[in-house]
């Protein structure tokens, strides 16, 4: 299986990829993802994006919030068919459980190359080609839409991502929406609330728990709506 992307800086990965069978609760997905994503690292694209935007391909890792955030999607019920958000989806793990219970999934991210992979694995899940779409998004140039639904898996792992999360929440947020950020405690985090709160947020925290590949996986899920 091979899996390439436009021929941008940083985006490209031009080695094998794998699938995997994930379960959470009694959801069932399988995700396509490099079979060697450090590879990227040694890329020389990579190289020169990182020296103009601070770029990483951090999107062709599991990282502790996506297990998390799946969890947490796979145990809750949702109206059939509710227009999902989901932001630096990377390889787009909680929009796959969000498409297997009833959502219709926009995988986002900064990055070209991670979308193909999510819409790889949409496709190995046999999903309907009608409930998701893929779309780059830099955080700093916002559309103008509105979703009911909003999902972002270890998305505040920088302190300078706070302000740019709490605004795209504050922006792209259905009146009565409901976003869900998880991901392990990082002292990134800390002052989040505050940002969402000086952008007209508020937010309930509470810990959660998974099991991922290598073992059991701790953090917290904020459940943020607007006042």
């Amino acid at each position: 299986m091979h899996v390439q992307s436009d021929p941008r800086p940083g985006t490209v990965y031009e080695g094998p990829a794998a699938v995997s069978t994930l379960r959470f609760g009694e959801t069932e997905v399988r995700l396509v993802r490099p079979s060697d994503p450090d590879r990227l690292l040694d890329h020389p694209g990579v190289h020169a994006w990182s020296r103009e935007d601070d770029y990483m391909p951090y999107w062709a890792y599991l990282w502790p919030g996506a297990y998390l955030l799946a969890e947490v999607i796979a145990r809750q019920a949702w109206p059939e068919g509710t227009p999902a958000l989901e932001i630096g989806c990377g390889l787009g793990l909680a929009g796959l459980v969000g498409l297997s219970r009833g959502l219709r999934v926009r995988f986002t991210d900064y990055d070209e190359t991670p979308l193909q992979f999510a819409a790889r694995s949409a496709r190995e899940n046999g999903f309907d080609p009608a409930t998701y779409t893929t779309a780059k998004l830099d955080w700093r140039e916002l559309p103008d839409e509105r979703y009911p639904v909003i999902l972002g898996a270890d998305v505040l792992y920088e302190r300078r991502l706070l302000p740019q999360v709490a605004n795209l929440l504050a922006r792209l947020l259905e009146p009565d929406g409901v976003a869900l950020v998880a991901g392990p405690y990082r002292v990134a985090t800390e002052g989040f609330e505050a940002e969402l709160q000086s952008c007209g947020l508020s937010c309930e925290s509470e810990p959660v728990r998974a099991v991922g590949e290598q073992g059991p996986v701790r953090g917290t899920l904020h459940r943020i709506w607007k006042d």
